[in-house]
């Protein structure tokens, strides 16, 4: 003869637990993932670093100048380009007129440069 309480849970005890994990996916899908603007500050630093290198291997690739434009950013981001007049553009040979963009949120900043001589792309971003 088995005890109650080895008995296991009882249905009315399963249908509970399914009914709040239930809410809680139900609350979580219409709210949305939790959203980090610094995390999406140094997603949109690494975007506009490989927008960069892409622009940097077609000049290399076509033998030709590229004027590099940024891909598009949220509204919320203030961003500051310290670039020459005609704007960040790539040779043919790799180099660069060079520059920099920098994207801040708050009291956080990534900067983005490109050298002059080498063309080479880094970044702040951690």
């Amino acid at each position: 003869m088995t005890s109650r309480s080895d008995s296991g849970f009882t249905l009315l005890e399963m249908l509970v637990v399914i009914a709040v994990m239930g809410l809680a996916l139900a609350l979580l899908a219409y709210a949305g993932p939790p959203h980090d603007r610094w995390l999406q500050t140094q997603v949109a630093a690494r975007q506009i670093a490989s927008a960069m290198r892409l622009d940097r291997g077609q000049a290399i690739a076509t033998g030709r100048t590229i004027v590099f434009t940024p891909p598009p950013l949220p509204s919320w981001l203030a961003v500051t380009a310290q670039t020459p007049p005609g704007g960040l553009v790539f040779q043919p040979d790799g180099s660069s007129t060079g520059g920099q963009i920098t994207l801040a949120y708050g009291a956080r900043q990534i900067a983005i440069r490109a050298d002059w001589l080498t063309g080479r792309i880094s970044t702040d971003a951690p």
